[in-house]
């Protein structure tokens, strides 16, 4: 009996590199989104065409799936929910995705059945209020309240995605659409053994190291940045990231390393980690104990 995945947002970037890969894995998937891509049409997959910023949406996409999930294995629901047209879009369907994955919840809870969730995030969940952005802050607010909820499975935070591979270093970590999927559906084929939400940190590039700017210079581009996302773009996405990314480069090299969430400083994960009660898997730890006892092997 294959297990059931659940992919909210399959209609975006990340959801349509995730959709073939899932059932290249062997699970059953159930699509969802507010419509079906034309490179979808042959897709192997059971479509949910539906709006989750709507009430009535969320609760026939919680009955529907309860249906299916009646004859099928384990259940695990992949949130990659992300409307990036504008702020106050990207707010309603990142609280819509949330409410979706809590009914789902409670709809197969009823039913006598569990499911696991893995919860594309990135590190900007992370950022300190000063470099803080909307974005951001959603996520955040959204991880936060999957954790408290006690539902179980991971928080993967993500770098910075991209649609292809980029083979030169850059001044911030990046994964292409299609390894960001991997990562996901090899989540959600694991069986989480915590009865809770994990949060993932993955093993990313390290980023270019840039020559220093002028102060100057970047005080007066980060001022502008910084009116632009108060006044005349507030709900633009892009403007609020450029103002936050104008904030970092102020610091020193040094300083900026350890506030700067695209690196997911370790000091950053800690201190939200502990504030929230979320366990932590840190992979780079995993990957840097793995490089000394290969080390010391050779010797």
């Amino acid at each position: 009996m294959s297990p059931l995945l659940v992919l909210l947002g399959a209609s975006g970037r990340l959801g349509r590199a995730i959709a073939p890969l899932a059932v290249a894995a062997g699970f059953t998937v159930v699509a969802v989104a507010r419509s079906r891509p034309a490179d979808q049409a042959s897709a192997d997959a059971h479509w949910i065409l539906a709006d989750l910023t709507v009430a009535e949406h969320r609760a026939r996409v919680a009955v529907t799936t309860a249906i299916l999930a009646a004859s099928r294995g384990r259940v695990c629901v992949v949130d990659s929910v992300l409307d990036r047209s504008g702020v106050q879009s990207m707010r309603r369907s990142v609280h819509g995705a949330t409410e979706t994955v809590l009914h789902l919840r409670d709809q197969l809870l009823a039913s006598g059945r569990e499911i696991t969730l893995i919860a594309a995030s990135t590190t900007a969940v992370l950022a300190p209020g000063l470099y803080q952005t909307p974005y951001g802050l959603a996520k955040r607010r959204q991880v936060v309240r999957y954790a408290r909820s006690g539902i179980p499975g991971m928080a993967l935070l993500l770098p910075q995605l991209t649609p292809q591979p980029v083979d030169e270093p850059t001044p911030r970590p990046v994964w292409p659409f299609d390894q960001a999927a991997q990562k996901i559906v090899a989540a959600a084929a694991t069986t989480p053994v915590r009865p809770d939400l994990a949060m993932l940190v993955p093993v990313v590039p390290d980023p270019a190291i840039n020559a220093e700017a002028s102060l100057i210079s970047v005080a007066g581009s980060t001022i502008l940045a910084h009116l632009r996302s108060l006044l005349l773009d507030r709900d633009s996405m892009q403007a609020h990231r450029a103002a936050a990314r104008g904030r970092l480069r102020l610091w020193p090299r040094r300083i900026r390393l350890r506030v700067d969430h695209h690196v997911a400083p370790r000091e950053l994960v800690r201190r939200f980690a502990d504030r929230h009660r979320i366990a932590v898997i840190d992979e780079r730890s995993e990957a840097t104990a793995s490089k000394g006892n290969e080390a010391a092997r050779v010797r």
